[in-house]
């Protein structure tokens, strides 16, 4: 009986613990990314996440008013060259199918 007592408060114990972790280690851009694109649409992203690909179809000027540096890839899926859009930056034509935030 106190064997099961024990598992269950060190379960807990543990579960509490992750519970407070998990929060801190997701971070996220905080701030407004928009792009143009090629049918002259404005899209947006809100707070994207730092380190997460995100998929964009982007010709034209885009604004990077997060806190965090965007890097604007030529391929899908973050891959081939980029170019960067540092944190509160504008920039002229940008044309780029996918975007990652760095810290």
């Amino acid at each position: 009986m106190q064997r099961r007592i024990l598992t269950r408060a060190a379960t807990f114990a543990g579960a509490a613990l992750l519970a407070l972790t998990a929060p801190a280690l997701a971070h996220a851009a905080t701030g407004l990314f928009t792009f143009q694109t090629p049918g002259g649409v404005t899209e947006q992203l809100v707070n994207p996440n730092d380190e997460t690909c995100y998929t964009i179809d982007a010709s034209g000027p885009a604004d990077n008013q997060t806190n965090r540096d965007a890097q604007l890839y030529a391929g899908a899926g973050c891959r081939g060259g980029f170019t960067t859009l540092n944190a509160g930056e504008a920039g002229g034509h940008v044309d780029a199918k996918s975007v990652k935030f760095i810290r």
